[in-house]
């Protein structure tokens, strides 16, 4: 078994990062100390939550690593010392590398971390939620990658310049992204931190590893978008920058997006709630359907959603897949599989794609799942509320690390190839003021179905992101690390080195220390000649 560490990755204490693998977290500085009323500021990792009240931390050099066409974070903590602190901003210098080549501008994004309150925190199914009242979550950007420039200062909700509070911190988040046409090697820069009461710095170092990030993900995704209306070019073109595919995009759009995958929508109109399920369209309504999407891209039908325990589901679901299946298009149902699903009469399964949360994975029949793959069938994993046991939930008062390991190298050591996630801006509340989500028959699941934030009250178009849609990103690029060895014929030592991160539905971790070593290994292995024969 796989040491595990409860909360790792959560608290912000120096003493997180004793045994970090050097070179991927921060690294020891001079300590960040200041004078009374002056800022206090220190660097710490991307997969590590900071509190308001967090204590000064000692290290103020970092040091990331990434591969072409990758995007890796960290993150700048500051701290008023003594007094408020006043027209706080943050800068990081571009980045220099061999033969002076340089990365900065916009390949270099700075946010401000809003902390969101949870009044109402989940339910203790999976392991006990963390009892902040507050948790560092969405990221406010300096500069709008829509506009190009610095949002509205009179935004109920700014970026940068900004206050600190006396005796409180206010950390920034900072993106990083290699260009794909960068050189390889060491690139060195500094960060500082300027205030109406002094200034601090400190030093980056960021390794660009010899190899290249897919442009786009090797896994499946569909991240459901409910209510954005005219904002969502921006919503999309956002989501795709986080590596998942948004769903639904605009027809028009789809040729310039470079999808992977789109869904036809339309769907059964079954659901969790609702096993009234409407009978299929005809052959030639889906093939006009079908007229619509650009022939390279891959069409599916999402058309029935969590409806394994509902009646006379497999004479619906059968009806749907032979109309589906002549005009050649995948059905994605959530269901768990069951005998009368595995042929639709012509040996083909009646689900192409089945979804299904890690428990119902982790109860999954290992021959079962092998009959679903003889036959041509995928399977991909979802998350919803809290499941129960031992699950990576998605909650805002869970682990953030869980958004990264259930896409990323949970789903990889299990041959899962897909992520869904139900809504990235459900609209039940402003997630600003109140991230809980009540489904109809339980509550309170804060941040569920919320992975962006309205832009209007930071003052930018389309959405803001979050630490969470960070977390899931980084989790699709842990999944191509792996693939890309793979395809290389490696998968005897990628297994080996993926152990320690997950090895089955219960056995993972969501210690930010053990993903980023993992990823530091597989990425040596990349580097490395790929061995004769």
């Amino acid at each position: 078994m796989v040491a595990r560490v409860r909360l790792a990755g959560l608290l912000v204490l120096p003493a997180l990062l004793v045994g970090a693998p050097a070179g991927l977290l921060a690294q020891a500085g001079p300590v960040a100390a200041g004078s009374a009323g002056s800022p206090v500021a220190w660097v710490m990792p991307s997969t590590v939550r900071i509190p308001s009240w967090s204590e000064p931390g000692h290290r103020t050099a970092t040091s990331i690593e990434a591969l072409r066409g990758e995007t890796e974070s960290f993150q700048v903590a500051v701290r008023a010392v003594g007094g408020s602190l006043s027209g706080v901003s943050l800068t990081v210098s571009p980045l220099v590398g061999p033969g002076g080549s340089r990365i900065g501008g916009r390949s270099i994004a700075l946010f401000r971390e809003q902390y969101v309150r949870v009044p109402h925190h989940s339910p203790a199914w999976s392991g006990r939620p963390i009892a902040w009242p507050s948790f560092p979550d969405a990221l406010v950007p300096f500069i709008d990658p829509v506009t190009g420039r610095r949002p509205d200062r009179g935004a109920r909700v700014p970026a940068a310049p900004f206050e600190v509070v006396a005796g409180h911190v206010q950390p920034v988040w900072v993106d990083v992204t290699v260009p794909r046409s960068a050189t390889p090697g060491r690139y060195t820069g500094t960060w500082t931190v300027t205030s109406g009461h002094g200034s601090r710095h400190g030093t980056v170092a960021l390794q660009v590893r010899d190899a290249t990030l897919p442009a786009t993900p090797t896994a499946g995704s569909r991240f459901g978008i409910r209510q954005i209306g005219n904002r969502r070019p921006a919503v999309e073109d956002l989501l795709l920058r986080y590596r998942v595919q948004p769903n639904p995009v605009e027809a028009a759009r789809e040729p310039a997006l470079g999808l992977r995958s789109v869904d036809l929508r339309l769907s059964s109109g079954a659901d969790a709630l609702n096993c009234d399920m409407t009978g299929p369209p005809s052959v030639a309504t889906v093939r006009a359907a079908m007229a619509r999407h650009p022939e390279s891209t891959e069409l599916y039908d999402y058309t029935a959603d969590e409806v394994t325990h509902c009646p006379g589901v497999v004479e619906q679901l059968l009806n749907w897949a032979r109309v589906l299946h002549a005009a050649g298009v995948d059905q994605m149902v959530t269901v768990v599989p069951r005998p009368e699903l595995m042929d639709d009469g012509t040996g083909r399964p009646v689900v192409d794609i089945w979804v299904m949360t890690p428990w119902q994975l982790r109860l999954l029949d290992p021959a079962v799942r092998q009959q679903i793959e003889a036959a041509g069938g995928r399977v991909w994993s979802y998350q919803a509320l809290v499941q129960g046991r031992r699950t990576p939930s998605w909650e805002l008062d869970f682990p953030v690390t869980n958004y990264r390991v259930l896409g990323g190298f949970l789903n990889a050591s299990q041959d899962v190839d897909g992520l869904l996630y139900w809504a990235v801006d459900q609209p039940q509340r402003d997630p600003w003021r109140d991230p809980t989500y009540a489904y109809p028959t339980s509550c309170c699941y804060p941040g569920d179905g919320t992975l962006v934030y309205p832009g209007r009250p930071a003052g930018v178009v389309g959405v803001v992101p979050s630490i969470r849609l960070a977390m899931v990103r980084d989790g699709m690029d842990d999944y191509d690390y792996v693939s890309m060895l793979r395809a290389r014929g490696q998968a005897a030592q990628v297994d080996a080195l993926l152990a320690p991160a997950a090895t089955s539905w219960w056995d993972w971790t969501s210690d930010g220390r053990v993903l980023a070593d993992v990823r530091h290994r597989l990425a040596d292995l990349l580097e490395a000649p790929v061995p004769a024969g």
